[in-house]
């Protein structure tokens, strides 16, 4: 879902992280925000007040933070461009770990139109019969720097 709210990178990764936590773990703390975006945890509890006044999350302090319907459903369209991004750069050969780390700094820069046509070119390699061929076609030319001969 699309939000009218104009988010920072910073925001859209606490909500993300939070998303996933919550998804792991069913429960999102503090200590668990900060050991996964590398942050000190006073950094986290200011973020969460401002993710608080933004009707994004509930909190107690030192308590669970709760994701609230805004929150949740901007953390899921977060996560969904997240994955569609991933599974893109994989459809393009690149590792698991470098594409993640991609799709995160790729996910907040974006235009929602530009994911969409990424989304459609990868599910048209997975409908389409001949894109094994055009995929392995691709990995040829990267790999060897011209189009494989017609009976490669």
């Amino acid at each position: 879902m699309e939000s009218s709210l104009k988010l920072t990178k910073s925001v859209e990764d606490y909500l993300e992280v939070m998303y996933n936590l919550y998804n792991e773990k069913k429960v999102i703390k503090v200590k668990d925000i900060a050991s996964n975006l590398n942050v000190k945890p006073p950094s986290v509890v200011e973020a969460i007040k401002k993710l608080a006044e933004l009707d994004l999350v509930s909190y107690e302090k030192y308590g669970d933070i709760t994701l609230n319907k805004k929150g949740l459903e901007i953390a899921e369209g977060i996560t969904h461009k997240h994955d569609i991004l991933k599974n893109f750069l994989n459809i393009l050969g690149v590792d698991m770990r470098t594409a993640n780390d991609d799709a995160c700094a790729m996910e907040h820069i974006l235009d929602s139109a530009t994911i969409n046509k990424l989304k459609k070119f990868a599910e048209f390699t997975d409908v389409y019969p001949q894109a094994e061929d055009f995929l392995n076609s691709f990995r040829y030319y990267e790999t060897h720097g011209k189009l494989p001969a017609k009976d490669e």
